[in-house]
C-alpha cells in the first residue's frame, strides 16, 4: 500500500475494515488491532501462516504496515480520512446500480416496491464470519478472492459447492463463503439450497416464518422472485428449499431448475448452490450440467483419500474450480498435501 488514496468501493477495503477497527477508534485501539492482524501472517504457531507462501506472508505484512504508519500519525489519518469520505460521497450505489449486470431497471427492484422481499429473513445460527471471527474471516476472504479470479476469466457465475459425502461442511462453507461477498465485496449474491433430501439452510440456518421455497417454485406454486428474500442489512438473498422432498433428482432435473438457475444469473452477481453431495446420490451429476463451476469440500482427517480422488473423478473436470480443505491445521495441511 504505497499509496494512502482510500479504496471503499469495487470490493476493495478500507484501512479501518482491514484492522477491523471503528473508524473513531483510538490510537490504542488502532495499536492493538495491528498487532493482532500482524501476528496472523508473523507467528507459525496460528493455523492461518499456511494459507499463504512466505512472500505472501511478507508482502502482508508490509500493507499492515503501511496502515498502522497512516493511522497512528494524526496528520496522515486527517488525510486518509478526507479521501476516504470524498471517495464515498462521489461513488454510485451499487446495489441497483445500472451499470451493474443488467443495465437499466433491476430485475428484483420493481417487486420490492409491490411487496416482495416484505419478510426480511434473519439467521437462526450464527456464522463464524458473522460473529467476526478474524481467523475464520480472512480464509473466505482469500477463499473468494482466489475464486474470482478464476471466475472472471471463465466468466462463472453460478456455483455449486459439494462434498464426497455428508457432514463434511459444504453448507457451512457456502454460507460463510456467500455471506463474506455480500458483505465484504459488497457482492449482490443470491444462496440457492438444492439439497432437497437434507436442506439444512431451512431447518438450521435461517428463520423461515411463512416463506415459500424453491419446493413450491418447481411445483409451480410460487413465483421465483416472491420466493427470494434478503437477509436484513446485506445484500445477501436466499431461495430456500423451504421442505425435504423425496424425488429430488427429478426437481433438480426439471426445466423448471434450469430456468432459475438461469434467472438467477442474469439478476445477481454471484449465485451459490448448497447442492448435496456426491455419494450416493445421483443428484449433484445432474446439478453440474446446470452450474458453471463446481467446489469440493473436503474435511480435513475425516474422509478417506481414496474417496476424495473418487468424487474429484466424478465431476466434470472443466467444471471443478477447486477444493477447500476443512478444519484443517497444520498437520493435516501437510498429510493432503500430494
Amino acid at each position: 500500500m504505497k499509496k494512502e488514496k482510500a479504496k471503499a468501493n469495487g470490493g476493495a477495503r478500507s484501512y479501518y475494515e482491514t484492522l477491523e477497527v471503528r473508524e473513531d477508534a483510538t490510537t490504542d485501539e488502532i495499536e492493538r488491532a495491528y498487532r493482532k492482524a500482524k501476528s496472523l501472517y508473523s507467528d507459525e504457531s496460528v493455523a492461518l501462516y499456511s494459507l499463504y507462501s512466505g512472500e505472501e506472508r511478507k508482502q502482508k505484512l508490509l500493507e499492515l504496515s503501511d496502515i498502522f504508519n497512516t493511522l497512528s500519525d494524526p496528520a496522515k489519518r486527517k488525510s486518509y480520512d478526507e479521501s476516504l469520505r470524498k471517495e464515498r460521497t462521489g461513488a454510485p450505489s451499487r446495489e441497483w446500480d445500472s451499470g451493474s449486470i443488467n443495465a437499466g431497471r433491476d430485475a428484483f427492484e420493481e417487486y420490492s416496491e409491490v411487496g416482495a422481499f416484505r419478510d426480511r429473513i434473519t439467521l437462526r445460527r450464527a456464522l463464524s464470519v458473522a460473529e467476526q471471527d478474524q481467523m475464520a474471516t480472512e480464509k473466505f476472504r482469500i477463499l473468494f478472492n482466489r475464486l474470482e479470479q478464476i471466475c472472471l476469466k471463465g466468466a462463472v457465475k453460478s456455483i455449486a459447492v459439494t462434498s464426497a459425502v455428508k457432514g463434511e461442511g459444504k453448507t457451512m462453507t457456502a454460507m460463510n463463503l456467500a455471506f463474506i461477498m455480500a458483505t465484504e465485496f459488497k457482492k449482490k449474491v443470491l444462496v440457492i439450497e438444492s439439497d432437497f433430501r437434507n436442506p439444512s439452510i431451512s431447518s438450521e440456518y435461517l428463520n423461515m416464518g411463512r416463506l415459500c421455497g424453491l419446493v413450491d417454485v418447481l411445483k409451480g406454486e410460487a413465483d421465483i422472485r416472491s420466493a427470494i428474500n434478503r437477509l436484513e442489512d446485506t445484500n445477501l438473498h436466499f431461495l430456500p428449499a423451504r421442505c425435504s422432498v423425496k424425488n429430488s433428482s427429478l426437481l433438480l432435473d426439471s426445466p423448471g431448475m434450469r430456468s432459475v438457475l438461469l434467472r438467477s444469473k442474469e439478476d445477481f452477481d454471484y449465485v451459490i448452490v448448497d447442492s448435496p453431495p456426491i455419494f450416493p446420490l445421483v443428484d449433484i451429476s445432474i446439478l453440474s450440467k446446470c452450474v458453471d463451476g463446481m467446489l469440493l469440500v473436503v474435511r480435513a482427517g475425516a474422509t478417506p483419500k481414496d474417496i476424495v480422488k473418487k468424487a474429484v473423478r466424478s465431476l466434470p473436470k472443466d467444471n471443478l474450480l477447486g477444493i477447500v480443505l476443512n478444519c484443517a491445521d497444520s498437520i493435516h495441511m501437510k498429510k493432503y498435501y500430494y
